[in-house]
């Protein structure tokens, strides 16, 4: 017998190793391209955030309390440091 002649076992095992190849490419392919997403949608995101420097003047503003009452920043402006604090999961 011929050394080159590949039996059934040889045959079946060769795919299967092709299979596992093309498999772990594709998974590989898959999480490269999540990956990328993720970062294209982080620059995204960080182009839509915009802060001013510290120290500077913020634009103009109204705002309503949570009591109802109507606030402006032109009211507090000169005046003491005061905190504003956004909750977006209260409905």
């Amino acid at each position: 017998m011929n050394g080159s002649v590949e039996t059934e076992s040889q045959s079946r095992w060769r795919g299967i190793g092709f299979a596992r190849a093309l498999l772990t490419g594709l998974l590989i392919l898959a999480i490269g391209v999540i990956i990328i997403t993720f970062w294209v949608l982080s620059l995204v995101r960080a182009a839509e955030h915009k802060f001013l420097p510290v120290g500077s003047t913020a634009p103009p503003f109204s705002l309503v309390t949570a009591t109802g009452e109507q606030i402006s920043g032109d009211e507090h402006l000169g005046k003491r440091p005061f905190l504003m604090y956004f909750n977006e999961g209260v409905g």
